[in-house]
């Protein structure tokens, strides 16, 4: 429901300065620069398109917090339009054109600097001119300097020094007659007249403004939010993309909430926002570091979703496991669903949603995945925050712990995550909430979730899901680094730089003829630190060991038994075997994933040409650079 059509520019700016066409609150502030002013400008002076505006009118089911344009007079005024796409030129149009005071704008270099902008009479009326070079702007007190601001080579400070220089005030545009009445008045009293001069102007500039049409689209206020948001998005592709938390923010501000305060917390740090307390200030857990406001919504609105279907269920006397019953509303996290979050439910849950959080971020710990980039899906986090909002302490007891292990695992190493993501969270958390409260079976993705041993050799990036979990598995299991023979925790993961490194060195490998998509296989990398892979350098691995023992003093035995914790068998390096290496410890690691997820891996005989290596070239290009240092 909208309509298309076209209004005079000077009537929108009317409408502009009254207050009657203003912005929703989650719109960015004004950003152009002076090239993009005057580059509208010209092009407005042309008659040239500059693009259709969207508007909304007010008083539908969409409720956002408005706000006037930037250099409109503050006044209280209930807006009947609010402009959702066309603010920086709306702005920019109304500041030069309409407003008397000087336009807030920005240099080349970013400098944020005040305009008043001007027409160079003579230049634009010239035959082969370009309005765009006539169009300058010039400092507030209206003079242009050189030499250090030391010479004026421009002043335009009077209203005789403007008509002296032929400089035609753009804000005056739409008011000119006195202007000009004033301008041949002055030369005439010089004995010119400037009559041909004024009317080849307005030809050229000033009608061409005055009479400037701009296409509107204007939405109709009973479209639901959620036409509205798409609309939006899907027309405002040349600016700031919104996502669900700015729609959101928008919408409680209606209701005078600040979302964005209580999630990012005040500018200067007396109110704390839920985000810092989840990442732990100066206990920061690495781990949650890259959640996002939208990550915090969905847990949330999982929980609404699931909380209105239990009430429901109990209305009609039904169970809302019974996935038969179509008139129990959906448990939901995606986008629609996000944005029909009312704001009572979000202070409802968003307490336990935070603790949520914070305990998945321990969750993950416990198993050895420290650093965010080595969350296999980040939706993961989502889901166990709502699980953990819900069940509290019962979700954190062994038995528990047990089951939502196996569930991680399951969809780490099934790679159910890498689509449909929202509809198998919304499926995932109330079965996950069932189970550990024993009152369900166990989610069905758990049942879905298959891994095949010959997948270990095409994992060869951290883009992968099952490779960042094998290598949080290793370090689980104990393995140990080869110099320190230390364990690995959140001390030494980030004291130690401790990362996924290449055991048959990758210069060893190309020299013995071993294709990169095997060797940069997930089979012949393991958790080391940088010291180690440094160490490692380029050699066999009967070299780098003895050099290990020789320099660190390890004995062998005690070497052989670090090597072994990470499920390496020593005599495969100490012959340099990296077949009999490569086939035995594709093995155990295939056990290992099998034990996580509670589930024989598929097994496959053939042994597959290896597909074209597509590791990540900034990771060899990092193992590499260490090579080279060690060497």
């Amino acid at each position: 429901m909208f309509d298309t059509t076209k209004e005079d520019l000077k009537d929108l700016l009317r409408e502009v300065d009254a207050g009657r066409l203003q912005l929703p609150e989650f719109q960015r502030s004004y950003v152009w620069g002076d090239a993009d002013i005057r580059s509208l400008l010209a092009s407005v002076a042309k008659g040239f398109p500059v693009g259709a505006l969207l508007t909304l009118q007010t008083g539908g089911d969409l409720k956002l917090k408005p706000r006037l344009l930037e250099g409109v007079s503050p006044r209280q005024v209930e807006p009947t339009e609010l402009l959702l796409d066309g603010q920086q030129r709306i702005t920019s149009l109304y500041q030069t054109t309409y407003s008397k005071l000087p336009v807030r704008t920005r240099t080349d270099k970013g400098v944020e600097v005040e305009r008043y902008y001007y027409v160079d009479i003579k230049k634009a009326i010239q035959s082969d001119a370009d309005i765009e070079d006539a169009i300058f702007g010039i400092p507030t007190d209206k003079t242009l300097r050189e030499d250090f601001a030391r010479k004026i080579v421009l002043d335009l400070s009077t209203r005789d020094l403007e008509f002296e220089n032929h400089m035609f005030p753009l804000n005056q545009v739409f008011d000119a007659k006195d202007w000009f009445y004033d301008w041949r008045d002055h030369w005439r009293a010089k004995g010119q007249d400037v009559s041909d001069m004024e009317r080849a102007f307005d030809r050229a500039v000033v009608d061409a403004v005055q009479r400037y049409k701009m296409p509107i689209i204007r939405l109709d206020k009973r479209n639901s939010r959620e036409a509205i948001c798409l609309v939006f998005e899907r027309v405002n592709v040349g600016g700031k993309k919104l996502d669900a938390f700015e729609l959101v923010t928008a919408m409680y501000a209606a209701h005078e909430f600040d979302l964005r305060l209580d999630w990012q917390g005040s500018a200067d740090g007396k109110n704390g926002g839920r985000r810092g307390r989840i990442i732990g200030g100066p206990n920061r857990r690495d781990v949650l570091a890259e959640i996002a406001s939208t990550d915090f919504l969905q847990a949330c609105t999982l929980l609404h979703t699931r909380q209105r279907r239990l009430e429901k269920a109990a209305q009609l006397g039904k169970t809302a496991q019974d996935a038969s019953a179509k008139e129990l509303p959906a448990v939901s996290c995606n986008r629609d669903a996000v944005l029909a979050l009312p704001l009572e439910s979000y202070k409802a849950f968003a307490d336990a949603v935070e603790r949520g959080f914070v305990t998945a971020g321990t969750f993950l710990n416990e198993h050895k995945i420290i650093w965010h980039r080595d969350v296999p899906y980040p939706p993961q986090l989502v889901a166990l925050a709502g699980v953990f909002a819900v069940l509290g302490a019962q979700a954190e007891t062994a038995a528990a712990k047990e089951k939502l292990s196996r569930w991680f695992w399951s969809i780490t190493f099934g790679e159910l995550y890498g689509s449909a993501t929202e509809s198998r969270m919304a499926r995932d958390v109330p079965e996950l909430i069932d189970w550990l409260s024993g009152t369900g079976a166990p989610p069905r993705s758990m049942d879905e979730a298959l891994f095949q041993k010959d997948r270990l050799r095409s994992l060869r990036i951290r883009l992968s899901a099952a490779y960042k979990g094998l290598h949080a598995l290793l370090m689980r299991h104990g393995c140990r680094d080869f110099i320190s023979g230390k364990p690995v925790d959140i001390m030494t993961f980030f004291n130690d730089r401790i990362d996924i490194h290449h055991i048959f060195p990758q210069a060893w490998c190309r020299k013995a003829s071993i294709k990169p998509a095997v060797f940069n296989s997930i089979v012949n990398k393991t958790p080391l630190s940088r010291r180690s892979n440094i160490l490692i350098s380029g050699d066999a691995p009967s070299v780098y060991l003895r050099r290990l023992e020789r320099q660190q003093g390890i004995a062998s035995d005690q070497l052989d038994t670090i090597l072994r914790s990470h499920m390496i068998e020593p005599s495969h390096l100490r012959n340099d075997d990296f077949d009999a290496f490569f086939k035995a410890r594709m093995e155990v690691l295939a056990g290992l994933v099998g034990d996580a997820m509670g589930k024989p891996v598929v097994q496959t005989d053939a042994v597959p040409e290896p597909a074209p290596d597509t590791s990540d070239p900034d990771e060899i290009e990092e193992n590499e650079a260490l090579d080279a240092e060690a060497a």
